[in-house]
């Protein structure tokens, strides 16, 4: 929980770092899962973004785990994802050219591991 509070305290501060662009920081939580992802749309066809997914269920974390981040305009994936502490990175993606996520936009979230599936909604948190 205290990994969870930081993680968003420290999105809040860095959001207000701009240059311009718009940063959108949308989470969602599941029973065993909370889910951060960060946009930064710096024009109507460029955006890059960034994520974080953290382990909150009752019993020892997984090792490893697969995702799915789906969006409007694309996806992205990550099979046998190391968790280090109940957390990983989603990594750090780009894209020019392309259609950006939008703010009031939902974004869905699936997490396998250990045999589980849970899905999840991201929301911007405005």
């Amino acid at each position: 929980m205290k990994k969870s509070i930081s993680l968003i305290i420290l999105l809040f501060i860095l959001s207000g770092c701009g240059n311009g662009s718009d940063r959108y920081n949308f989470s969602g939580s599941s029973e065993n899962w909370d889910v951060f992802y960060v946009v930064d749309v710096s024009n109507p066809t460029e955006q890059q973004q960034t994520g974080t997914i953290n382990f909150r269920g009752e019993e020892s974390g997984p090792e490893t785990m697969d995702y799915s981040i789906k969006y409007s305009g694309g996806s992205s994936s990550g099979i046998d994802v190391p968790l280090v502490n109940g957390t990983a990175n989603t990594g750090r993606g780009a894209c020019q050219g392309c259609a950006v996520i939008q703010k009031d936009e939902e974004i869905e979230v699936e997490i396998t591991w250990n045999g589980q599936t849970e899905k999840l909604i991201l929301i911007n948190k405005k």
